[in-house]
């Protein structure tokens, strides 16, 4: 079964050049045979050439079909059955007829089973040796025992000097074949070598590519899963901001009713207290008098009359301070509309900020702003917000519930030799904490990295702050010395929307 599957593959397109190759070297072997079995001839070594050239006819005509088949690419498989056997049959011909065993013809197995096996497998080689020795044999046996007729034509003078120079000759063919198929063999294992190396670099070259193009994959889902991440994060601060400014709305107008009533009784107090010192005055009998001084010092008047401008102040700073937290709300819940480029005031920006972490700061922290000459910044105002919101509120878990957090702002109105900006403002944001690793540091945008316990932080918040600030054509970056604290320092452009675009 395993040679006739190696004789189907025979017909494999890419065997074509080796079999024509075989034709030819059935040719070098055919004409080779009949020119020394000629110089047999004139030696006197061999007294007829009929033999060998009826065996050089017939196997040029079965080389020349064979030839005509695989030119023409058509039964190239029987073609190559047949003449694997056919080779077999002819040498065993020519060798009963020129001394059995001891014509020098007998080289001939060995240049056919070296062809066949280059020329198809391992197996169907071994397969045409056993084939020639069995045929030899059987021929042999059948002569011996009477069963065929002893070739008419042998050897003669086998011992002569024709004899020795035809087995010389026809054995320095035999080897001068066997380089010339070495030397094809080798021909071909250096092309083989050749065509591997060629497909090695280029299989080098593809697995590179793959691995780039792996790694951009890598990237391209870690982006994706980022921007996931951010979407659904994004759609529930959406949310959330409208909520917010449903209730800083509702919360609004009742608070206006608070500011605008103490306001009411502050400027009605002064002609209460005026009637009251007139009643005082006036001449009251004694005994209604005294009933008076008693009702008036039962029901505390003095007292409250003292107190009310206090207690009227403190209302108004409560009113205060609750509608400058509900403006900080209304103002982080525009993140939930289209956001268009507008000028805005960075240390209103940050004092908005302050406001909504004032319950994030511990009881002894302090907050120092060291606040420079700004000008108006183009930017999106609820996105900046949010980077503040960011950096402030890991400036306040840093230095926990005693330390301090310097804010410093600058214009810069020189370019920056070390940042690709020109006019710049600059926000340093400084804390008193623990400072970050050295090993932490160059992590510390990486989407989903965080220090923080789990439950406490989502890794998202520098990683969106760097994102926003580039879109924004500026720089963010950290200094922090461990058991020092941290300076976070934002460079935004003077001129975003030129730098920008239309923030796309």
């Amino acid at each position: 079964m395993e040679i006739f599957r190696s004789l189907r593959s025979i017909a494999a397109a890419d065997n074509r050049e080796r079999l024509l190759w075989a034709v030819r070297v059935r040719w070098l072997v055919i004409a080779g045979f009949f020119l020394l079995a000629a110089v047999a001839r004139a030696l006197g070594v061999l007294p007829s050439l009929v033999a060998c050239a009826a065996a050089a006819g017939f196997g040029s005509i079965l080389n020349w079909v064979n030839h005509w088949c695989v030119a023409r690419w058509q039964l190239v498989r029987l073609a190559t059955a047949l003449a694997i056997p056919g080779d077999v049959m002819l040498i065993t011909y020519v060798m009963m007829h020129t001394g059995g065993v001891h014509s020098p013809f007998t080289m001939m197995y060995v240049v056919q089973v070296v062809t066949t096996a280059m020329l198809v497998d391992l197996l169907v080689a071994a397969g045409s040796a056993a084939g020639s020795v069995v045929t030899l044999l059987g021929a042999l046996l059948l002569e011996e025992r009477g069963m065929i007729g002893a070739p008419a034509i042998g050897l003669i003078g086998a011992d002569t000097s024709g004899y020795r120079l035809l087995w010389a000759g026809f054995l320095l063919y035999c080897l001068g074949l066997l380089v010339f198929l070495g030397g094809y063999v080798s021909e071909r294992l250096r092309r083989s070598e050749r065509d591997l190396a060629a497909k090695n670099e280029r299989l080098r070259g593809a697995l590179g590519s793959l691995e780039v193009a792996h790694a951009d994959l890598a990237s391209a889902y870690e982006r994706l899963r980022v921007a996931e991440v951010q979407l659904v994060q994004s759609e529930r601060l959406r949310a959330l901001g409208q909520f917010v400014a449903g209730i800083a709305h509702e919360l609004n107008n009742p608070i206006g009713f608070v500011a605008a009533n103490v306001e009411y009784l502050r400027r009605h107090l002064l002609p209460i207290q005026h009637m009251l010192a007139a009643y005082t005055a006036a001449p009251i009998p004694p005994p209604d008098r005294d009933r008076l001084a008693e009702a008036r010092r039962a029901l505390r008047i003095d007292e409250l009359l003292g107190d009310l401008p206090s207690l009227l102040g403190d209302c108004e700073e409560g009113a205060r301070r609750t509608k400058q937290i509900l403006d900080g709300l209304r103002a982080f819940a525009r993140s939930d509309r289209c956001e268009v480029w507008e000028r805005v005031d960075i240390h209103a920006a940050l004092d908005r900020t302050l406001t909504l972490l004032r319950h994030r700061l511990g009881p002894r922290v302090t907050v120092d702003r060291c606040y420079g000459s700004l000008p108006l910044v183009d930017c999106l105002a609820g996105q900046l917000d949010q980077v503040f919101l960011n950096l402030l509120t890991n400036a306040a878990d840093a230095v926990g519930d005693a330390g301090r957090i310097m804010i410093q702002t600058r214009f810069a109105r020189e370019p920056d030799p070390e940042l690709p900006l020109g006019p710049h403002v600059v926000v340093a944001i400084c804390d008193s904490g623990n400072g970050i690793p050295s090993d932490v540091i160059s992590h510390i945008f990486d989407p989903f990295f965080t220090t923080k316990p789990i439950g406490k932080g989502t890794g998202l918040g520098l990683s969106v702050s760097y994102g926003i600030v580039s879109r924004h054509g500026g720089t963010i970056g950290v200094e922090s010395v461990p058991g020092a604290g941290s300076t976070f320092t934002v460079c935004l452009p003077a001129q975003l929307k030129a730098a920008c675009g239309n923030g796309s």
